[in-house]
């Protein structure tokens, strides 16, 4: 009998299937630098908090594997969105600077949990997908990511500025992450072959090392851990606000905190769904790890741009949104590299995919939490100039040593010696 035709999902449904991602990256990257910063916790703390939040997703590929056992991945992504939006709730009824403990802890449970809806998205992506629309389907998983995340930080700052009851804020941003992520269940699934737990978690280190042991596989973790594209900054962004603002009066106050949620929430939304539109449109076109690169020496440019500007409102705005355009790019490029080296990945997909992004957040972490040390010495300045300066040695280093080795290659899916085979198994 031959098997079912099976269809690819339409590359815009993972739109709506990242944004439970993004609103708990959002939450760690913006809304608690602003309720930190706005609880008169310093820039410098600020930092290990940053750091403190994504400790969970630079180990993720370690757990990640627990999506290829029982449910399918659409229903884990359901599971598992739920369970961290039920902690982003309770994060957000802790009272600052008093429950300072437990507002981490539930963020850090938030992340740990839902940071697994992104290895369900990357499996989903490669096991469904066709290598031809992958870049556009990067793109609109990384416009779902970065405007879930921006639409769903705009409000939060949004409502706290003006002193709406916490719990009435932590029930909206779960809304955000559950309502979307129903779109997964029209997603039609390839079934996997049964296996166990012994089998799968077994199975992790073997993965792990066909990755770091294939010329492919080395260079892609070094692309991916290295400074270039993390736009980190975009973590600190409502933090450094109050360095660009006159901020004395409640009413001074509280227009500060509408151009933070305008320019980190619906202008970030618009801006960074354009980037990761041309970000996919070019990385279906040229050579991905080339467009990383790129999206590194943009993401300098911007810095540096930012850091010779007079610290004033008007830099901020345009800066911020700049930055958000640049950081559309830098995903969409980021999530197309990571798929052109694990190819369809197979069984393993889940794990190889976390694998790179682990990669990816433990970049994130080192550079914010790098810039953040500049602050006391040298402002807002030294944060970006610090920024910009490791950008731009991560685009030199990794140009000559990917120039040397010969490996801005082929797709992987062009060639034989792509990593993983396909998934086998009919239609869902």
């Amino acid at each position: 009998m031959a098997e079912p035709v099976r269809k690819h999902p339409s590359p815009w449904l993972f739109v709506l299937t990242g944004m439970p991602y993004g609103v708990v990256g959002s939450f760690a990257g913006s809304v608690m630098p602003y309720l930190t910063k706005r609880a008169h916790i310093s820039l410098d703390t600020i930092g290990w908090f940053g750091l403190l939040l994504l400790v969970p997703p630079m180990f993720q590929f370690l757990y990640a594997p627990v999506i290829d056992l029982g449910p399918r991945r659409k229903h884990w992504l359901l599971i598992v969105t739920v369970i961290g939006a039920a902690c982003l709730v309770i994060a957000c009824t802790m009272p600052l600077p008093e429950q300072t403990t437990a507002f981490l802890v539930f963020a850090l449970a938030a992340q740990l949990i839902s940071g697994l809806v992104g290895a369900c998205n990357g499996a989903l992506l490669a096991t469904t997908m066709p290598d031809g629309k992958r870049g556009k389907a990067s793109g609109a998983l990384n416009i779902g990511n970065l405007s879930g995340g921006g639409i769903s930080a705009a409000i939060a700052i949004y409502l706290t500025g003006h002193d709406v009851e916490p719990l009435y804020i932590g029930l909206t941003l779960a809304a955000m992450m559950i309502i979307p992520a129903l779109a997964v269940l029209t997603v039609d699934e390839p079934i996997r072959e049964p296996a166990t737990a012994r089998e799968i978690f077994g199975n992790t280190m073997d993965d792990v090392a066909s990755v770091l042991f294939s010329k492919k596989g080395i260079t892609g973790i070094a692309l991916c851990i290295s400074p270039v594209g993390t736009a980190a900054l975009a973590n600190y962004f409502s933090a450094m606000a109050s360095d660009y603002f006159v901020a004395v009066t409640e009413a001074q106050k509280l227009h500060m905190a509408n151009v933070i949620a305008s320019v980190s929430g619906l202008a970030n939304v618009g801006l960074t769904a354009v980037g990761a539109l041309i970000g996919g449109f070019l990385c279906d076109r040229f050579n991905r790890r080339a467009m990383y690169l790129l999206s590194g020496a943009l993401t300098a440019a911007c810095g540096l741009a930012m850091m010779v500007s007079p610290r004033t409102e008007l830099t901020y705005e345009w800066g911020v949104m700049l930055y958000a355009l640049i950081t559309g790019f830098c995903y969409a490029a980021f999530t197309a590299a990571v798929l052109d080296t694990i190819g369809e990945g197979g069984k393993a997909a889940a794990t190889q995919y976390s694998l790179f992004v682990a990669a990816g957040n433990a970049a994130i972490a080192y550079v914010g939490f790098a810039d953040t040390r500049f602050n006391d010495r040298y402002g807002v300045e030294g944060v970006i100039a610090s920024d910009a300066g490791l950008n731009i040695l991560g685009v030199i280093v990794l140009g000559i040593v990917f120039w040397k080795l010969g490996a801005f290659g082929k797709r992987a899916l062009d060639n034989k010696a792509a990593m993983a085979p396909a998934d086998p198994g009919v239609a869902g």
